[in-house]
């Protein structure tokens, strides 16, 4: 299976766990909270639990990555995501709400490290960041088309969710046609854990830790903060989302980019812009300009930095790719689900104007960090 042909299944899985199962919640809540009432706090905990399940589904697809195919991985993440969207649709209160977003965000966690063992079997080595990072880029397809879906369906979020879940189906099928059946090859995942290993790891993973509390706060209340202000201009309010998702398709250029100028680079170019989204949403949301290049730069910057963390965790744990995707994706989706309870506690008392500037901040403090290619 060539890198072509993977990315044109890989990235549509992507896009459906990553965009509609996962990030929609946030572009969904203004909708969903006229009709669920629920306060800034509860909505946080409840966009936690996404991020609770992905890092559980994630630790289970790295520790299965031996004993469970990729393509077996695949599908139970396409069938969760399936569950949960329906779920979320028929949802009558936040508890129920919870469980969708919970068993859709399970979804997320599944499908990633299997792509990255997929890609190492089936992708020639010069090929493969460039594959692994334009599947990763499924993310923005996905965001940009729940926030085109959303503009037209606005007052029908319920209909919204029952849509994606149809979609999900549709993805599940193609790639239970499509994707190879690896067989299950016994792996020496006891190497993944050396001490030599981790050590090398150590700045993956605070870097991971802290870029994933810092964005937490803009994938949870950014649409609600736009929405919600008198100033911001209507395109800007219905189009958020999908500005987000459009910038998005940048970030799958950060395998070419990595190969050309280096990891260290691009870490740090990502960093900044990804701060600096956030900074501008804090000062001046209302600004024409910069409310518009605030969710260019997340956007771009987001995808193009998981791109960044994927290339930095293979090249920490060469034996197992899927550790090497898994390790750094799970801090990150940790530091996001702390993350989003912190922001709605902060939202609540403070406001998002300081909730904001002060994720900023966080991202701003991870360039101490220094990726390296081993």
């Amino acid at each position: 299976m060539n890198g072509k042909k993977l990315i044109a299944v890989g990235l549509p899985m992507i896009a459906v766990t990553y965009g509609l199962s996962r990030f929609s919640y946030g572009l969904m809540l203004p909708y969903i909270n006229e009709t669920l009432n629920m306060e800034p706090s509860v909505s946080g905990f409840i966009s936690s639990l996404s991020y609770i399940a992905y890092c559980l589904a994630i630790i289970f697809a790295m520790v299965c990555s031996n004993k469970i195919s990729p393509k077996s991985i695949l599908i139970i993440a396409g069938l969760s995501s399936i569950i949960g969207l329906s779920i979320i649709a028929v949802s009558p209160n936040a508890a129920v709400l919870g469980l969708g977003i919970f068993l859709a965000g399970l979804s997320t966690g599944f499908s990633s490290p299997p792509y990255a063992d997929i890609v190492s079997r089936e992708v020639e080595m010069k090929l493969q960041n460039q594959t692994n990072s334009w599947i990763n880029s499924g993310t923005s397809i996905g965001t940009a088309f729940t926030g085109a879906v959303a503009v037209y369906m606005a007052d029908s979020w319920r209909e919204t969710y029952f849509i994606f879940a149809l979609i999900a189906v549709l993805v599940l099928i193609v790639n239970y046609k499509a994707l190879p059946q690896n067989s299950i090859t016994e792996k020496k995942v006891a190497a993944s854990f050396s001490g030599k290993e981790w050590i090398r790891s150590v700045q993956l993973i605070f870097a991971s830790l802290l870029i994933g509390i810092s964005c937490s706060a803009y994938w949870t209340f950014s649409r609600d903060f736009m929405i919600n202000l008198e100033n911001v201009p209507p395109y800007l309010k219905e189009w958020f989302w999908v500005i987000i998702g459009a910038a998005g398709l940048l970030g799958g250029t950060a395998g070419v980019y990595i190969n050309r100028f280096g990891l260290v680079n691009a870490y740090r170019i990502s960093v900044l812009v990804l701060s600096t989204s956030s900074l501008f949403l804090g000062i001046s949301p209302g600004n024409n300009i910069l409310g518009f290049l605030s969710p260019v730069l997340f956007g771009s910057s987001y995808i193009f930095m998981t791109g960044v963390l994927i290339v930095w965790g293979i090249s920490v744990f060469r034996i197992t790719p899927a550790f090497g995707l898994g390790v750094p994706f799970l801090l990150l989706a940790f530091g996001q689900a702390a993350g989003a309870i912190i922001s709605g506690q902060i939202a609540g008392v403070s406001g998002y104007y300081t909730l904001f500037v002060s994720a900023s901040i966080v991202g701003y403090l991870t360039l101490v960090f220094k990726p390296k290619i081993n």
